[in-house]
């Protein structure tokens, strides 16, 4: 076969070709990427508070956690092996301190495919020195 001929059958039709080469690469896309399951639960939040300081502004007792996951992987997530925390000890001002909010789990994920967050990921609350509250009466 002579280099003439084999770029002759490359370039024959070579709209149908890239065409399904395009339409290929979406089904892959789709298959991999796009079928992501995606669930909302809320959880219990610790919030780990200074000794020094008294929070003013309201504390959180719950974050929204969001798993993403292929469907197939979803069942085996329970959202009761999570546990989120906030930890505030290191607060030494007055004023509004944030801190991101901490997933642990007991539970091995590493051979599937999965994605966890929080809503909020980041804390907000307004500390004042102890005793002072009262003193603004």
């Amino acid at each position: 076969m002579s280099s003439s001929s084999i770029w002759r059958n490359i370039t024959n039709n070579w709209v149908v070709k890239v065409f399904s080469l395009l339409l290929a690469i979406a089904i892959y896309i789709i298959i991999n990427y796009g079928v992501v399951d995606t669930r909302e639960v809320e959880i219990p939040l610790n919030v780990i508070m200074p000794s020094e300081w008294v929070a003013i502004s309201n504390v959180p007792e719950s974050v929204t956690l969001i798993i993403k996951s292929d469907p197939q992987h979803s069942m085996f997530v329970d959202p009761a092996d999570f546990e989120a925390s906030a930890d505030f000890s290191q607060v030494n001002q007055q004023g509004v301190s944030s801190a991101p909010v901490i997933l642990n789990s007991d539970t091995n994920f590493k051979n599937m495919k999965l994605s966890f967050s929080t809503n909020p990921e980041t804390i907000r609350i307004f500390f004042e020195t102890k005793g002072s509250e009262g003193d603004q009466q």
